[in-house]
């Protein structure tokens, strides 16, 4: 409670988050998140139920992820120069357009063309939304409205691929894709539903950059995070089968609930204490996703994977909202859209980059090995944060 000048009382109170613009941003990126993840698990075994080879299935994935780099950058740099609102339109259209082709059940290669062009949708679409979330969240309230954003993404994970499954398995392949194409949709029309806030556009012509300098250094402490995170997205369940165990889905499960307590509970850490709450989140986030890796690297029983799922819920639910608000207040709120294509284009190198490295490691020294060799990028994350981490006066709260 604070005094006026006039002697009276006057209550502090916190800028609304709960909009209606901010809910309506979270139902479309959590239905375009439901349409995107029911694909990952199903499209490889499209592919190779209708021909293909094992390394053809692992190209569903890798071409949306190369497309998705490629445009990220453009993407950040025409939010910025041009405004959010049909940007966001045309990438949200561009993911619609290949689901909608794919109901008519495509040879392995135009589908995987088509998955190369649904990556431009998927990256124009995520980038977007990010902007335009970060431009409806109060400043004051940043971290904690990322942190609920994020949970979208959260949710999807683990509701979607069993969604995916289940269209394939007791129905078909068709379903999932009239299934993918109707939620691209609802997220397009939610999307339309929004006031998108008046952005000032710089009228001085602005060089397209590949990285917004100011948000490289968090984007960077995700990209480590994500190569870890890789292990446990692309490698756990083979793990779990080769240890004779049912499956990997509850360290899934029990991440996906960590998650929903860490991501808020972490934006509110950045948001009240500033660059110590970015140094506390990152500190212990480093600590509980070297203990997860080296809990699942010893897997034998369920107990552990659920432990794991609770140190790395942990560690990766609190550092990805933390270094995403980090990215977005330190730069000028005409580079939002930069910084967010900077901080998901590391996003997806981790993931796509670890996957592969972490798959030559397991294929030539077992995945236990390859578990504990995740130290190495999680212990990498610490000197690359703590580079000019006392510059940044623009962390601290108002």
């Amino acid at each position: 409670m604070a005094v006026t000048e006039a002697g009276n009382y006057m209550v502090d109170s916190k800028p609304k988050l709960w909009t209606r613009n901010f809910v309506l941003i979270c139902l479309s990126y959590f239905t375009f998140c439901i349409a995107f993840h029911s694909l990952l698990p199903t499209l490889p075994i499209y592919i190779e139920k209708f021909g293909g080879t094992t390394g053809m299935a692992g190209l569903a994935m890798a071409a949306l992820t190369v497309s998705a780099v490629i445009i990220r950058p453009i993407c950040g740099w025409a939010l910025d120069r041009y405004g959010r609102k049909f940007i966001l339109f045309a990438g949200i259209l561009i993911f619609m357009l290949p689901s909608m082709v794919f109901i008519f059940m495509l040879p392995i290669i135009p589908l995987l063309l088509l998955r190369f062009v649904q990556g431009f949708g998927w990256g124009i679409g995520t980038t977007s939304q990010g902007t335009v979330v970060s431009d409806i969240i109060p400043g004051k309230r940043l971290g904690e409205g990322l942190g609920f954003y994020s949970l979208a993404n959260s949710l999807s994970l683990a509701l979607a691929p069993a969604i995916g499954l289940f269209l394939v398995d007791r129905l078909s392949f068709q379903s999932l894709f009239i299934n993918s194409s109707v939620l691209t949709a609802i997220a397009l029309f939610l999307a339309m539903g929004i006031k998108y806030p008046k952005i000032e556009i710089s009228n001085k012509v602005s060089k397209m950059v590949f990285m917004e300098k100011a948000a490289v250094r968090p984007s960077m402490v995700t990209l480590l995070v994500t190569i870890t995170y890789s292990t446990f997205l692309s490698f756990l369940a083979l793990f779990v089968i080769q240890k004779g165990m049912a499956t990997a889905g509850v360290f899934f499960t029990v991440l996906a609930a960590t998650m929903f307590i860490t991501r808020p509970l972490a934006g509110m850490i950045v948001d009240r204490m500033g660059r110590v709450g970015y140094d506390l989140i990152v500190y212990t986030g480093i600590a509980t996703i070297i203990l997860a890796v080296i809990v699942v690297a010893q897997t034998s029983s369920a107990l552990h994977l659920a432990l794991g799922g609770i140190l790395y819920g942990i560690g990766f639910g609190s550092i990805q909202p933390a270094m995403l608000a980090m990215c977005i207040n330190s730069v000028a709120p005409d580079k939002k859209g930069a910084a967010n294509a900077t901080y998901w284009t590391a996003f997806d190198i981790g993931v796509a980059a670890g996957s592969v490295i972490w798959g030559i490691i397991a294929g030539y020294f077992g995945y236990v090995l390859m578990f504990y060799l995740n130290i190495i990028p999680a212990l990498l994350i610490l000197p690359v944060y703590l580079i000019n981490n006392k510059n940044n006066a623009k962390l601290d709260p108002v």
